[in-house]
């Protein structure tokens, strides 16, 4: 039985959400330490894009039939991440900028490591060349992410 790949461009939407509203919430909480501050600007608005561009897909590619037990390892996936972001704001808490921002930046390097690896998923086999295209691309901009992060805790060490 097959379902259409709107389900999971739903899900993969509220993942890029989610993170597009830590960053921003980051953004204010560490308005403080300008380096910061627009480091968790920049991966916002970054966030913002990836999700701008799976609405895209979704108006074009959302009709696509895929395999019901993909479909489902792929939501799976990504509600995994929704929930790690979830988890993560919960044990920042009220005043994420309270807590140690090296702390703050190894967690979210691992969270965008992850991103990375869900993005990068086999989809060759189960989805159109532009979607395809689109997450090797998320994925690719994800491990930037990642390293944008690494790099930013070396000068929070001194």
């Amino acid at each position: 039985m097959t379902r259409d790949a709107s389900r999971w461009l739903q899900a993969a939407l509220r993942m890029e959400t989610a993170a597009q509203d830590l960053y921003a919430e980051l953004s204010i909480a560490f308005s403080e330490h300008a380096s910061l501050r627009r480091l968790f600007q920049r991966l916002a608005a970054e966030e913002e894009q990836h999700a701008m561009r799976i609405r895209l897909l979704q108006r074009h590619q959302g009709r696509s039939p895929w395999p019901r037990d993909v479909l489902e390892r792929f939501c799976s996936q990504c509600d995994a991440m929704v929930a790690e972001v979830g988890i993560l704001r919960k044990e920042l808490g009220p005043s994420p900028g309270a807590v140690d921002p090296r702390a703050v930046l190894r967690r979210l390097a691992d969270m965008e490591d992850r991103f990375c690896s869900v993005h990068a998923q086999d989809l060759a086999r189960h989805a159109g060349p532009e979607v395809e295209r689109v997450f090797a691309t998320l994925a690719l901009q994800d491990s930037a992410h990642r390293d944008l992060i690494a790099a930013a805790i070396l000068p929070e060490v001194a």
